[in-house]
C-alpha cells in the first residue's frame, strides 16, 4: 500500500512538473511572439507610401496581419512599413514591406524591397495563385515553377520580367474582375524583374514578391542574396 501511494505521488509530481514545463513553454512562445516592434503603417504603393527605417536586430512585427508575422532586420539598410487595402470600406487585404530606400514619401528611390500580402477572409490554394500570376493577360515572362522552403512552410517560387508597355498588372487573389483593380492588384512597370513566393502557412496562402523597383538591373542579384537573409528571420508563429 505504501509502495503504491509514493507511486502515486511521484506520479502525480512528474505530471505536476510536465504541466508547468509545458505552461513555461506557453508563456515564454506568447512572450516571444509579442515581443515585437510594430512597423510603421504607410501603404508604400501611393505617392505618400514611405518606409520607416528599421533597427539591426530588432524584431519587428505586422498587427495588420490576420495571423503573426515576425521579422528583423541584418543591418542598419532596411525599412519597412505596413498597411491594409479595403473593399466597399471593409478591409480586405493586409500588406507588409521591407526594402532598401523610399524613406521618405515620393521622389526618394526604392531600391528593392520585399512584399507580403495576405487575404484577410479565405485564400485560393498555392497552386490556385501561381496559376493566377501566370495568366493575368500579357507583359511579362515567367521561369519554371519551382517547389521552396521558407519560414518553415511550403511553397513555389516563380521568377519573372515584366516587358509590356504598359507594364503588367499582377491580381493574385481576387476572381476576374473585367477590367477593376481589386484591392489586391500590384501594377508594376516595364522592366520590373521579380521573385514571387507562395506559401501555404497553416492553410492560409501568403505572397511574396520580390522587386527590383528603382534598383539598377545588375544590382537586383546583389539584392536577392540581401533578401535572403532578411528572408531567414521571417516567421510566422502560431
Amino acid at each position: 500500500m505504501l509502495v503504491h501511494l509514493r507511486r502515486r505521488r511521484l506520479l502525480a509530481a512528474a505530471l505536476a512538473g510536465a504541466a508547468f514545463a509545458a505552461l513555461g513553454v506557453t508563456l515564454a512562445s506568447s512572450r516571444a511572439a509579442g515581443d515585437a516592434k510594430e512597423l510603421a503603417v504607410s501603404n508604400l504603393f501611393t505617392r505618400a507610401g514611405f518606409l520607416t527605417p528599421l533597427k539591426p536586430a530588432v524584431v519587428y512585427g505586422a498587427s495588420t496581419f490576420p495571423i503573426p508575422l515576425r521579422v528583423t532586420a541584418p543591418d542598419a539598410s532596411w525599412a519597412g512599413s505596413q498597411w491594409r487595402t479595403t473593399s466597399r470600406g471593409k478591409p480586405a487585404f493586409s500588406w507588409a514591406a521591407v526594402g532598401h530606400g523610399a524613406t521618405a514619401p515620393s521622389g526618394v528611390p526604392l531600391r528593392g524591397v520585399v512584399t507580403i500580402v495576405t487575404p484577410y477572409g479565405p485564400s485560393p490554394s498555392v497552386a490556385e495563385t501561381v496559376a493566377r500570376l501566370q495568366i493575368g493577360g500579357s507583359g511579362a515572362d515567367y521561369g519554371k515553377p519551382t517547389r521552396v522552403r521558407l519560414a518553415g512552410y511550403a511553397g513555389t517560387q516563380l521568377d519573372g520580367t515584366v516587358w509590356g508597355k504598359w507594364g503588367h498588372v499582377f491580381i493574385p487573389f481576387s476572381p476576374v474582375t473585367n477590367g477593376a483593380s481589386p484591392p489586391d492588384h500590384l501594377s508594376l512597370p516595364r522592366g520590373e524583374t521579380f521573385r514571387a513566393i507562395v506559401l501555404n502557412v497553416r492553410g492560409r496562402t501568403v505572397l511574396l514578391f520580390v522587386l527590383k523597383a528603382d534598383l539598377p538591373q545588375d544590382r537586383f542579384p546583389g539584392f536577392l542574396a540581401d533578401a535572403g537573409r532578411l528572408l531567414k528571420t521571417l516567421a510566422f508563429p502560431a
